[in-house]
Order: C-alpha cells, then structure tokens, then sequence
C-alpha cells in the first residue's frame, strides 16, 4: 500500500500543474511581445539618409542641393517648393515639396543629445489628432512606426474635407526629422517612393548653439545668388502652388509644428 502511494506521488510530481503551463505560456506570450515592442522601437537605418551635417561633405552637399539653411534639399525634375511660415515669430518652420499629385512637409526639431524624440512625438501627434475629432493608428512605414491619420479640414470652396495623412518621425544626433506624406503618396506605393527617395537625400544641419528640445530649427528661401543654387531653382524646383490635391491648408493641417498643430502658420508663395 505505501509503494502504491509513493508511486502515485511521484507520477504526480512529474506532471506540470495546469497553472505551472499557463503561467510558462503567459511568461513567453509577454517576452514574445516584448521583443516585437523593442524591434519597432528601434531606431531608424540612416545610412541612406536623411543625413546630419556632420556625415557628410557639407560644401559638396550645398553645391547639389537646395540650401534652405536648416535643411538642404536635393531638387528633381518637376518639383515644387513651398516653406510655411510661423506668423507669431515670421520664421519658416517647414518645406513642402511637392512631385505631380505627391508631397511631403518636412519639418526638423532640436532633440536631446542622449534620447530620440519620436516615440513622444507619435503622443502628441495622436493626442491632437483625436482632439481634433480625427482618427489615427500606428504601423509600420518607411522610417520604422510611423503615424497614419484622418484630420476634418475645410476645402477652399468652404466644404467639408477629411485629410489623409502619415507621417514618420526620424531621430538623429540632436535632431529629429519629421515627415508628413500627403495626397498621392497615401495610396499610390511608387509616388510614396519617390517621397521617400527626397526625404533620405535630405541633410539637416542643425548647428552647434543650444536649443531646448522640440524648438523647430528655422529655416530660410533659398539665395538665388548662390553659387550653382540659380540654376538649380530655376530649371528644377518651382515655388509655388502645391500639388493638385494638396491644398496648402490641408499641409498645414498635417504638421504645421511639432505638435501638428497648423495655427499661426501660413504659406509663402
């Protein structure tokens, strides 16, 4: 009887309780997790841009791009510039470039030496969002989670509009880059391309004074006396209307500051 009991013991010892498994199971189900919140979290592969005034050839840079002062962009065939300007300070806060019924609005902030900027951007940027009476959800885009959102907007004949918009967020040393896609790039994959190529020929140059963390690093037109910039604006970068489709206050809309907010910003023609 006693061996019959002592075998009965061990037999039940070598089976796993129900909640042993459960809570084995539940243990990796959260690791699992964990590990897919600290792939998404990762910081972007700059290697193939955007660019920081420190990784590159900064004279050779300024001979093939646009140099609006914080940003130095690289212009194309066909392309439309436009800067928006805060009317409280008078300064250009963001460039709008813009290809056939395309864009994208590029705004760049300071940002702390030891930390990004982007995973507290994506907050405010859906806290506003949905203040606003917008929808917005995170995914997956070109530069890592990116922001994908609906915004109310009025179009120029008085209507009610709602506005697409996504919008991706890319750290760099001190500095973070914003880029909001609009009309044609939310759902044609080969003019999203084409934004995307612009934004990573993209270099910030953000300068060597301090800024608080968040303040945009303003931006100026380009010098049309310039040495190679002439040409450049005049046979390959229009400034002007945006895209069709892209009316400037729906831009504005999408990111007129760092926190998507488009009051006291307006556009220069």
């Amino acid at each position: 009887m006693f061996r019959r009991r002592r075998r009965q013991e061990q037999e039940a010892g070598d089976q796993p309780s129900e909640a042993g498994s459960a809570a084995v199971e539940q243990d990796a189900d959260s690791t699992e997790a964990g590990d897919e919140r600290v792939a998404a979290e990762q910081p972007p592969d700059r290697s193939n841009g955007p660019f920081d005034s420190s990784e590159v050839d900064l004279e050779e840079a300024r001979q093939n791009r646009i140099d609006l002062g914080g940003l130095l962009v690289r212009a194309v065939q066909g392309m439309k510039l436009q800067l928006q300007v805060d009317k409280r300070s008078g300064r250009a806060t963001s460039a709008i470039l813009g290809l056939d019924d395309a864009a994208v609005q590029l705004v760049a902030v300071a940002a702390p030496r030891s930390s990004g900027l982007w995973e507290q951007t994506r907050l405010e940027i859906s806290t506003s969002a949905q203040r606003r009476g917008g929808s917005v959800q995170e995914g997956p885009g070109p530069f890592g989670t990116e922001v994908r959102m609906v915004l109310p907007v009025k179009t120029k004949d008085g209507r009610e509009g709602r506005q697409p918009s996504r919008v991706s967020g890319i750290d760099g040393p001190r500095w973070m880059l914003r880029a909001t896609f609009l009309g044609k790039a939310i759902t044609d994959a080969a003019a999203l391309q084409k934004m995307v190529a612009l934004v990573r020929q993209v270099v910030v140059v953000r300068g060597d004074a301090p800024m608080p963390p968040g303040e945009v690093i303003p931006l100026r037109p380009p010098a049309q006396n310039e040495p190679g910039q002439e040409a450049t604006v005049a046979e390959t970068a229009e400034t002007g209307e945006l895209p069709a489709g892209v009316p400037a206050d729906d831009a504005g809309a999408a990111g007129g500051d760092t926190n998507g907010d488009p009051d006291g910003a307006e556009s220069t023609r």
